[in-house]
């Protein structure tokens, strides 16, 4: 598993829709999950709470990620002081929203968006801002409120192109029926929560050449 070899101290708390595999039984507090994404990962924050941890990293089970990617990850979100992050997806992945693509020569940007999935990290100074996550099946609009929160309270959103990650084994709402996630979405934004609105969402408010 690419993500333990970093340099951090990194625990990993799984969870299993059906039964745990053999090789990862150790680290899955959790399975036969039958909730949707958000109810399956607030089971497993329940069981095995982030507490003191420095960043919280949601991962879907179907992404392929680079040699070093996490600790390129989180120095580059720690280096723009980005509190809510994704890794950019290469050209040939799933996207929901455009901007989280890859951009050429760039290593990092500020952005208004961060997806839900595949893959997020959150970092402490916010986690109990957005922790247990709403209770939806699917998610969708999510993003697009914890945009609306980050306007609100200055929170810093990215997106690193220097480790673009590949989402393409599995089709977008192949699992879910889109329209119940799209009236998900009406009635969890619906409901006088703030959130952005998709020209918002597709906006870059700076870009960073390097590092440096």
């Amino acid at each position: 598993m690419e993500l333990s070899n970093s340099r951090r101290q990194v625990e990993f708390t799984l969870g299993a829709i059906d039964g745990a595999d053999e090789s990862l039984a150790s680290k899955t507090v959790a399975s036969d999950l039958r909730g949707g994404k958000f109810e399956n990962l607030n089971s497993l924050l329940e069981q095995a709470p982030a507490r003191d941890a420095d960043w919280l990293v949601v991962v879907d089970d179907d992404v392929q990620v680079p040699d070093g990617f996490l600790d390129r990850l989180l120095f580059l979100a720690e280096r723009f002081r980005f509190q809510l992050v994704q890794p950019a997806l290469r050209h040939t992945s799933h996207a929901a929203w455009r901007v989280c693509r890859r951009e050429r020569w760039s290593v990092a940007r500020d952005v208004q968006l961060v997806e839900i999935g595949p893959l997020l990290a959150v970092h402490r100074s916010i986690a109990d801002h957005l922790l247990p996550f709403p209770a939806l099946r699917m998610g969708w609009g999510l993003d697009l409120h914890w945009g609306g929160l980050a306007k609100q309270r200055g929170w810093r959103l990215g997106i690193i192109d220097a480790t673009p990650i590949r989402h393409e084994l599995r089709a977008v709402a192949a699992t879910y029926d889109r329209q119940a996630a799209l009236d998900e979405m009406r009635r969890f934004l619906g409901d006088g929560r703030p959130h952005i609105d998709r020209a918002a969402a597709l906006q870059v408010l700076a870009h960073h050449r390097s590092w440096r």
